[in-house]
């Protein structure tokens, strides 16, 4: 199983059926049994004070930080805050794990 699908085309946003720029599946489902879907779109997300995470992502999109391999260091950091927003949507929370000391 492939754990990062790259696709030329997307599905269509679940809230405004607008064009994404991200759209991930959770690795587990929700409590009736369905795929959880990630989505992050220009229309739904940008000024959205509930996903700021979200918005972030979306600016440093629009400047052009997906195509400056320089600003990789910044657009890891910048997914991981919006998939820890998308998780605590659904009740999820990251947890770093620490490796047990001997």
């Amino acid at each position: 199983m492939a754990l990062v699908q790259r696709s030329d085309r997307l599905p269509q946003c679940s809230r405004c059926h607008g064009n994404l720029i991200i759209s991930a599946v959770a690795p587990k489902d929700d409590a009736q049994g369905r795929p959880i879907h990630l989505e992050l779109c220009a229309s739904c997300d940008a000024g959205d004070t509930e996903r700021p995470a979200a918005g972030v992502l979306l600016q440093f999109f629009a400047d052009g930080g997906g195509r400056d391999e320089t600003r990789a260091e910044e657009a890891s950091h910048l997914l991981m805050e919006w998939t820890k927003e998308c998780m605590a949507a659904h009740g999820w929370y990251w947890q770093e794990v620490r490796p047990e000391q001997p």
